[in-house]
């Protein structure tokens, strides 16, 4: 039987420290929407009948219900899934949830939304906007059956069109075979230089190592199956045994989903979106959103307002 639904879990728990605020709310829209919110409206039409947002404490019940409100009307389940700091990690490494300064990074954020999740599901950040063309390649996807207990997938961008002007970014460079991931290397410091050349400096060694502009880079655009569950908890439990900076160190979901690769547990398809991305790394970046999203609403991408 085909199956031409799934969910969207919403990564808006982070605390935005080099954005300084709560940027995955912030009213950037034409009608003060915030940038996930024409997330949603791209996924409306391809199968999405669930969205998942994984909140901090910080969230108010007056944001919550702006958020769920236009989705609920149009007939979509809402969850809100916090993730709190204790939440699944083993009771003999409890004593450093005080010591930490912020979350345990996105692979903890997903199994926060652990007992929600019953069907194939779209992992994406809140603060990017990756474009209806995105979402219709997810959406193909999970009605190809193609995403089941050993086949997940990434949907990518060109490293060239995800940098910021403001700024260094972090990426998950991919390399890909036969239309598989093969590896995928989470670089930080990625940034335009003035030679017009693209670089990443190692943090261990403050070397410069030069980046092909046309690269596969993961947004965090995953299409994945509730298996993955498990295996992201069997894989937290084995994280406060192998770092060493205990208190800043994060469990990162492209990681985790690289060591499955590794083991050859899952093969993840990868598919290339034509969509072009922005999104809001620095306060400076607020800006470009704003006027990307007024400028595709005057040529009737979006209705204004998008909820009407």
């Amino acid at each position: 039987m085909e199956n031409k639904n799934y969910s969207v879990v919403v990564l808006a728990g982070g605390l935005g420290s080099r954005y300084n605020g709560q940027k995955q709310v912030d009213t950037v829209g034409p009608n003060g929407e915030a940038l996930m919110e024409f997330a949603f409206y791209d996924a409306l039409e391809s199968g999405v009948n669930h969205v998942v947002f994984i909140i901090n404490d910080q969230i108010t019940e007056e944001t919550k219900e702006l958020l769920q409100k236009p989705l609920r009307e149009r007939g979509i389940k809402v969850d809100f899934c916090e993730q709190r700091m204790q939440d699944f990690v083993p009771e003999e490494f409890q004593d450093l949830v005080p010591k930490r300064l912020k979350p345990w990074g996105t692979g903890h954020a997903v199994l926060a939304a652990s007992e929600v999740l019953h069907q194939p599901f779209v992992v994406m950040n809140a603060d990017d906007y990756y474009g209806k063309h995105t979402f219709e390649i997810a959406h193909q996807l999970v009605k190809d059956n193609k995403i089941d207990e050993s086949h997940y997938a990434l949907i990518s961008f060109v490293l060239n069109n995800t940098l910021s002007d403001n700024g260094s970014v972090s990426r998950g460079v991919c390399k890909v075979e036969d239309g598989k991931l093969v590896k995928i290397d989470e670089l930080t410091k990625i940034e335009k230089k003035e030679d017009g050349k693209i670089y990443f400096t190692s943090e261990e060694t403050g070397e410069d190592f030069e980046l092909a502009p046309e690269s596969k880079v993961s947004m965090n655009f995953w299409v994945l199956h509730p298996s993955i569950i498990q295996k992201l908890q069997e894989d937290f439990d084995a994280f406060f045994k192998r770092i060493e900076n205990k208190e800043k160190q994060e469990f990162y979901l492209p990681k985790h989903i690289d060591r499955l690769i590794q083991k050859d547990d899952v093969t993840v398809w990868v598919e290339q979106s034509n969509a072009d991305w922005f999104g809001m790394t620095y306060p400076e970046d607020r800006e470009i959103v704003v006027n990307e999203l007024k400028e595709r609403a005057e040529k009737g991408e979006y209705p204004a307002p998008l909820w009407k």
